[in-house]
């Protein structure tokens, strides 16, 4: 009988997080009964769940309408009175109504505390910050469970007298030895460093690396105040020789609507991204914080050209090769000059030096044997 294997955290729809756990998932799968499990709505429709055949998958939304039939009644008719059509009933089921008599809390951590209980390991992709972070490292050392946690964002300054509770991790899994050393300057703790994978890295692959002049420049990811995103639309509109292709979605859209020299292309599908990444030559990472983050691997994967902020794992990915063009969000004009130093080039050389280090490092294989080789130690 296979091992099981519980895989925790704020899993949602989509995201740089759900294609973190799509990515472990389906590499432990062949070899462990693996459940995915979130403390945020979850859907059919996840990233967590692209190309898994019958997942297993739930939410605490899900268990408690399974539980509670008056909570499953109550979210059926709040779905019908908003007219939805794009969520199931159960994202409904925390409600003014239902808050008033329900504990929720109290019955979220019964559901916690018995799913950890039913699985043999478990791993945890979230942030130290996040909601029921503690109380699952301590249900997993309660029960004596090998508990191995994937961080999922930056690791800012925090008081470790109140975090005391992370030495009951069996091992932390990092993007990079920078990513380790944000937690281990604060409190020393086991780690390995494995990095994510493109999620559709065949049709990256098989894209032509850059050789268009002049540049094709273009952002992807999410419009949110730590991805720099309205620092670089303000560059961008006040430099008319250059034009910047937007793909994603979020806060800020509006705010990056209304600026100059850019065109917008919505949100693109993990199935997509070769559509956006035949439109551009040059992908920007212009975030203030980042683990990973995931784009810059899709960008190698695809054979193009990054310019990036120092964040996360970017240095450690590019080591090595053609690739090292570097700015500060404090400095950004320092963009202009890049973008002329890069019309001199050879473009095509720095896209197949990255594709190489990309499939040498960073292909699914690789990724899913050191995933592999970690859970077995512990099964």
């Amino acid at each position: 009988m296979k091992k099981k294997v519980l895989i925790f955290g704020p899993i949602g729809n989509f995201g740089g997080r759900d294609v973190e756990v799509n990515i472990i998932a389906k590499s432990l799968m062949d070899d462990f009964e693996v459940r995915i499990f979130s403390s945020n709505y979850i859907s059919s429709e996840s990233y967590a769940l692209l190309n898994i055949k019958k997942p297993n998958y739930t939410s605490f939304q899900i268990e408690l309408t399974k539980l509670f039939f008056l909570l499953k009644f109550i979210s059926h008719l709040l779905r019908f009175k908003n007219f939805s059509k794009k969520k199931k009933s159960y994202a409904f089921v925390n409600n003014k109504l239902s808050r008033s008599f329900f504990n929720f809390r109290k019955n979220k951590l019964k559901i916690l505390k018995h799913e950890v209980k039913e699985a043999d390991i478990i791993i945890v992709c979230a942030q130290i910050t996040s909601k029921f972070f503690k109380e699952i490292i301590n249900f997993s050392n309660t029960y004596k469970k090998p508990c191995l946690v994937r961080n999922t964002g930056t690791i800012k300054p925090f008081d470790k007298s109140k975090f005391d509770f992370l030495k009951q991790v069996t091992k932390f899994i990092h993007h990079s030895e920078k990513n380790a050393s944000n937690l281990n300057s604060i409190i020393n703790l086991p780690y390995t460093i494995i990095d994510q994978c493109a999620i559709e890295d065949s049709k990256l692959l098989a894209l032509p690396t850059t050789k268009a002049k002049p540049l094709r420049l273009g952002y992807l990811g999410r419009l949110s105040k730590e991805k720099g995103i309205i620092e670089l639309v303000d560059f961008f509109s006040n430099l008319s020789e250059y034009k910047l292709l937007i793909a994603g979605n979020g806060p800020l859209l509006n705010q990056v609507l209304d600026k100059k020299n850019i065109e917008y292309i919505g949100q693109v599908a993990p199935k997509k991204l070769n559509i956006f990444f035949e439109k551009v030559d040059v992908l920007i990472i212009a975030s203030h914080e980042e683990s990973g983050p995931l784009v810059g691997l899709e960008a190698m994967a695809a054979g193009k050209v990054i310019i990036s902020t120092d964040v996360g794992a970017m240095k450690d990915r590019l080591s090595g090769t053609k690739n090292d063009f570097w700015f500060e969000l404090n400095q950004i004009s320092e963009l202009k000059t890049i973008f002329e130093k890069l019309t001199t080039l050879e473009l095509e050389a720095i896209g197949n030096s990255n594709r190489e280090k990309y499939l040498k490092e960073y292909q699914f294989k690789a990724v899913q044997d050191k995933y592999l080789q970690l859970v077995k130690k512990y099964s």
